[in-house]
């Protein structure tokens, strides 16, 4: 019975600093103000006073980029440990962005003829929505922590920002489109958080190993002396 005390006691020890193994969290919020412009396109339908009769709305092409610049963040574990993980994560909003928006009739815009083509003009008092996600992870993934000695630092970060929606804008003068080019710009301040998750564990001791290896001894002269007294 007392040698089994001993070995439970060694094992004890020994697995001990696993189970305060803790973590860091870091969120950082920042954000980054986009600028775009609509590419010239025929966007058909009979422009109102009524916003919902639009057919169509400017758009902001496909797969506008943003980039934004992020600063270095950095976490010390506690001395004495050691990272076991680190990740970084990026959360972007969930519902569509809001900013501010204008759309306008282009010089290329037909000639007035009823019916068919009489360019609108518009207020410039407009709303843009888009929708935000991160570039694909294959094409700019995001890097790893880097990780030196207890610090743990997400670096400087280009984070790539893909954005889709329309602009919007409210009519001052009716038209209708059917071969002319309405245009659009805009600017939205996209809101983001950075992430810095990292967990840690206790370094074990050199004296730690020296008790393990006391109750592997141990275990070894109990199963010696359960086999003698067998025999």
């Amino acid at each position: 019975m007392r040698n089994t005390w001993i070995l439970a006691t060694a094992i004890l020890l020994t697995v001990a600093p696993a189970a305060v193994a803790d973590s860091i969290h870091l969120l950082v919020n920042s954000s980054v103000l986009a600028r775009f412009s609509s590419p010239d396109d025929n966007y058909w339908g009979t422009y109102s006073t009524v916003e919902a009769s639009y057919m169509d709305h400017p758009s902001l092409g496909s797969d506008v980029l943003v980039i934004a610049n992020f600063s270095n963040i950095s976490v010390f574990v506690p001395s004495g440990n050691a990272v076991t993980s680190a990740t970084i994560n990026v959360i972007l909003p969930t519902n569509p962005v809001q900013g501010t928006g204008v759309n306008f009739a282009l010089n290329s815009f037909a000639p007035p003829n009823p019916g068919i083509s009489i360019a609108p003009t518009f207020n410039g008092t407009g709303s843009t929505n888009v929708f935000v996600s991160l570039a694909p992870s294959f094409f700019f993934p995001l890097p790893s922590p880097l990780i030196s000695g207890n610090e743990v630092s997400t670096g400087d970060l280009a984070l790539d920002f893909i954005l889709d929606g329309v602009i919007l804008d409210t009519v001052a003068t009716p038209g209708v489109n059917w071969d002319g080019y309405i245009g659009g710009s805009g600017q939205v301040l996209i809101p983001y958080s950075v992430e810095l998750d990292v967990t840690y564990a206790p370094v074990p001791e050199p004296s730690t190993f020296a008790l393990l290896g006391t109750g592997i001894l141990a275990l070894a002269v109990v199963a010696r002396r359960r086999t003698i007294a067998g025999a």
